[in-house]
C-alpha cells in the first residue's frame, strides 16, 4: 500500500480538487483506493455527500472518510489489512503538526501551488518541512493563467528549492470547480476536456513516483475503508 499526503501551507491552491481528482483516477485504473479528509472543513467529504447525491448508489465510491489525526495510524493499518492499493491524505492549510503527522506517513508529498508569490512562499515552507521529514516531495502547479511569464518563474523558483516539479500543471478551468459541485471529478464531467487530460496526465505522474514500473493492481474487487 502506498500512501500519498496532498499538503500546502495556504489555503485555496486546490488540494481537494487534486485529492478526489487523483481518487477516481486509481479506482478507474482498478485500484483499491481510499481518500482521508484530515481537514477541519471536510471539503472532500463534502465532495462525497455531493457525489452520493447525484449518482445513488454508485457515488459511494471511491470511499472517503472525515479522520482525526490521532486516528490515522490505525485507520492507515486498517487499510493495508484489507488490501488497499493507494490512500490519499487531503491535509488542511496552517495546521502545521497535522501537515507533519501525515507527511510522516507518506511514501510521497504532493504540494499544490498558484505561481504566485505568497503562494510560492508558502510552497517553500511546505518542501522544507518535507525534507526535515525524509521524505520526496512534487510540487505541482495550480491555477495556472493560459499565457504569462508566471508560471516559468514559478517553476524557476521550484527547481532552485530542490523539490520534483511535476510535469504537468493545472490550469484555470471552469471544468474544475463545475466538477466538484457535482460531486464528480473533471475526468467523469468532461471525459475529452483539457481539465480531464491534466488530471489523467498528473496521476500517471504521481503513479510512476510512487510504483515506480509497477502499476499496481489491476482488475481487483474494491475494497472498502
Amino acid at each position: 500500500m502506498k500512501i500519498l499526503a496532498i499538503t500546502s501551507q495556504k489555503g485555496g491552491v486546490g488540494k481537494t480538487t487534486i485529492a478526489t481528482a487523483l481518487a477516481v483516477a486509481a479506482e478507474q485504473a482498478g485500484k483499491s483506493v481510499a481518500l482521508f479528509d484530515l481537514d477541519p472543513q471536510a471539503s472532500a467529504c463534502f465532495w462525497s455527500d455531493r457525489r452520493r447525491k447525484e449518482l445513488g448508489e454508485a457515488g459511494g465510491t471511491p470511499t472517503v472518510r472525515d479522520i482525526q489525526i490521532a486516528r490515522l495510524p490505525s485507520y492507515l493499518e486498517a487499510m493495508r489489512e484489507a488490501g488497499a492499493d493507494l490512500v490519499i491524505l487531503d491535509c488542511p492549510p496552517v495546521h502545521r503538526d497535522i501537515a507533519h503527522d501525515a507527511a510522516s506517513a507518506a511514501d510521497l508529498i504532493l504540494i499544490p501551488t498558484k505561481p504566485e508569490v505568497f503562494d510560492i512562499r508558502a510552497m517553500q515552507q511546505t518542501v522544507a518541512a518535507a525534507q526535515q521529514v525524509g521524505k520526496p516531495a512534487v510540487v505541482v502547479l495550480t491555477f495556472c493563467p493560459p499565457s504569462g511569464p508566471e508560471a516559468e518563474q514559478a517553476r524557476d523558483i521550484v527547481r532552485k528549492q530542490g523539490a520534483d516539479l511535476a510535469s504537468v500543471s493545472l490550469h484555470q478551468r471552469k471544468a474544475y470547480g463545475r466538477a466538484q459541485m457535482q460531486g464528480l471529478a473533471p475526468q467523469e464531467f468532461e471525459p475529452n476536456g483539457k481539465a480531464a487530460d491534466e488530471c489523467r496526465e498528473l496521476y500517471n505522474a504521481i503513479t510512476l513516483q510512487l510504483y515506480g514500473g509497477q502499476h499496481g493492481k489491476k482488475g481487483q474487487s474494491r475494497k472498502r475503508a
